[in-house]
């Protein structure tokens, strides 16, 4: 078990902290190149550094693997007992991206993903809109910069910490304030007036952090430190959803105050158990996988942290630029020169005063009186090597010029294919990467909208048009026990092509053979009711990023146009011999009647879960998709 005194967790976390730092050091320079050195006042000073591969990289790869809303699929391994729950929380999931926006935050997780990695945190809050009266509750994400965040510094993968955490401050006021209004979250007052301020400290944030002079605010720092080993004694446990203790911690209280040069590991100094917890140890109540959710794209052997592609070209862009700054700088020593012969002023003169293209006649010019020289300037055999090495860049980047939109025709356009197809894979990989993180921190929204029964909000229009139901609404919380459902059996992914951009070509492209193929099912549909068809206007729907596509077809109509065409092929007459055409058949015997036909399709109903509300006030609600 994990020893989670304050002094040891302190020595954890500042062990963890020196890891990180040692990956995030080269982050401040490449942020720099990113943005360059027109971005704001103050920055024009810095070096500039022609090829920005950082921003030409993030332009074209992050619009490719999120520009819009996740939508998300939710089935269930229990189909029957469970597919109402899992259309609910389909609705109620999609409904709250919608609401907080999320791709906004994802974008800037993403681009935190290709310089490093990127880090979100779940916490359950008040429902933002609610009214004073009303105890609703849900999810609530928050990004989590890159050096507020640390992780076990043992672990070999994210699976492997015994801990993780992150840094935030408040003002020292208003935690103070809380802990006398608010007893019951436990807030240690005591402990909180040691706590040292950015007042104490004679160095504010804002001159640390960002180089410009401000005023300090009273603000302290503090730790969250998740432990999911640890249960506290009274924790109602994991199968009530309790999984792990969160500690809060003090940064550096007044007792703890030391040189800037006495490190924490030194033997001459130990944290006093009252640098304490700031706040009582409480249960985590949260999914399995914790409240923080990583992306990253790379996965390093023995290493939780990962790999992003832009820290994985870093050298080569170095190499780059160094060679392009000395072709630069060759350019602007470069020289053209006139030589003339000094024992003819006259000539001197005439050269220099005259214009471009000026005939200057001289009489008995000798060879070499007047000779141009050309001196410094880059050479060809310089830009070959730059050639060469942001060849060597785009090969590992996987940024050629047909992702660029530049094609200059050296190529030829099973050659250009070919990239394409290779950058594809490359970058498909990376979509998958970050789409996998995207639908593990859903499922811990889901978490939440399953078992709190203090989630209630209203679904809008679309899930009430799919529902048929006037004004549905989400209640969360716990199912019926009996039926033996649990979260579990709930399975969520995420459309594809729901996140990315397409172009306005290909789209337009998708969109017309989407209608063609509508018309050759629309003719197929009653002559095949043996296939089923809405199950092949999702695929359809799921390639051409259509998702909606499976909703054109309506299994009614169509049972209906089948059973009239049935009917009217029951009642045609058919053609017969003339022999045959009287009352009596040619044995003597009636004809028989046409054989009624077997099997025949009948008009169905549709079937809708009941999983929503059907009252239209928001009193009348169901507890998590149960009426």
């Amino acid at each position: 078990m994990l020893d989670v005194s304050a002094g040891n967790l302190m020595m954890e976390v500042k062990s963890s902290e020196s890891l990180r730092d040692q990956h995030l050091e080269a982050m401040d320079e490449q942020v720099r190149r990113y943005h360059g050195p027109h971005w704001r006042a103050g920055s024009a000073n810095q070096d500039y550094y022609p090829e920005n591969h950082a921003y030409e990289y993030i332009s074209l790869v992050v619009p490719r693997i999120v520009l819009d809303n996740p939508r998300v699929r939710v089935s269930t391994r229990r189909p029957g007992s469970q597919d109402e729950v899992a259309e609910a929380m389909r609705h109620a999931l999609n409904r709250w991206v919608r609401d907080t926006r999320l791709s906004r935050l994802l974008i800037r997780i993403a681009i935190d993903s290709m310089f490093n990695y990127g880090v979100l945190l779940l916490s359950q809050v008040p429902r933002p809109g609610k009214r004073n009266d009303d105890l609703s509750f849900w999810p609530q994400a928050y990004r989590i910069p890159q050096r507020m965040f640390f992780r076990d510094y043992l672990a070999r993968h994210d699976s492997e910490c015994r801990y993780m955490g992150h840094k935030w401050r408040r003002d020292k006021d208003d935690l103070l304030r809380r802990a006398r209004e608010q007893p019951e979250e436990g807030w240690n007052a005591e402990a909180l007036r040691e706590v040292v301020t950015d007042n104490d400290n004679d160095t504010d944030r804002a001159s640390r952090e960002r180089g410009i002079e401000g005023n300090a605010r009273g603000e302290l720092t503090a730790y969250e430190v998740w432990v999911p080993e640890y249960e506290l004694p009274d924790s109602p446990g994991r199968d009530e959803g309790f999984h792990g203790t969160i500690f809060t911690m003090a940064a550096q209280t007044k007792a703890q105050a030391k040189p800037e040069s006495l490190a924490w590991s030194d033997d001459k100094y130990k944290a006093p158990e009252r640098s304490a917890f700031i706040r009582a140890p409480r249960a985590y109540y949260g999914p399995r996988q914790g409240p923080y959710t990583t992306f990253g794209i790379y996965t390093v052997p023995d290493s939780a942290y990962p790999l992003s592609p832009l820290a994985a070209v870093q050298g080569q862009q170095d190499d780059l630029n160094r060679h392009v700054i000395a072709a630069s700088n060759a350019d602007e020593r470069y020289k053209r020169l006139v030589f003339v012969d000094n024992t003819d002023p006259k000539l001197i003169q005439r050269v220099k005063d005259a214009g471009d293209s000026y005939v200057i006649p001289i009489s008995g010019l000798e060879s070499g009186k007047v000779v141009q020289v050309e001196l410094g300037g880059s050479t060809p055999q310089q830009w070959e090597m730059i050639a060469q090495k942001r060849d060597r860049l785009d090969r590992n980047s996987g940024i050629f010029d047909a992702q660029r939109g530049s094609v200059a025709g050296r190529g030829t356009a099973t050659e250009v294919a070919v990239a394409d197809e290779a950058s594809a894979s490359r970058l498909g990989f990376i979509k998958h990467q970050f789409q996998d993180a995207v639908q593990k921190f859903l499922q811990g929204v889901a978490w939440y909208l399953f078992h709190d029964d203090r989630v209630d909000f209203p679904l809008g229009p679309e899930a009430a048009e799919a529902l048929g139901l006037p004004e549905p609404w989400f209640k969360g919380g716990m199912l019926d026990e009996g039926s033996g459902a649990t979260f579990d059996d709930l399975e969520l992914e995420i459309e594809p092509y729901s996140m990315e951009r397409t172009s306005e070509g290909l789209q337009q492209k998708r969109t017309m053979e989407v209608a063609q193929l509508l018309m050759s099912i629309g003719q197929a549909a009653p002559m095949m009711p043996f296939i089923d068809w809405k199950q092949v206007l999702e695929w359809v729907g799921d390639s051409h990023n259509f998702p909606e596509l499976k909703d054109v077809l309506d299994p009614e109509v169509l049972a209906q146009v089948v059973g009239l065409q049935q009917s009217a092929f029951e009642e045609k007459p058919q053609p017969r011999m003339g022999k045959d055409s009287g009352a009596v058949g040619a044995y003597g015997q009636r004809s028989p009647a046409p054989a009624k036909q077997m099997g025949q399709l009948r008009p169905g109903t549709s079937v809708r879960p009941a999983a929503m509300n059907r009252g239209a006030s928001q009193g009348q609600t169901a507890k998590n998709g149960r009426t």
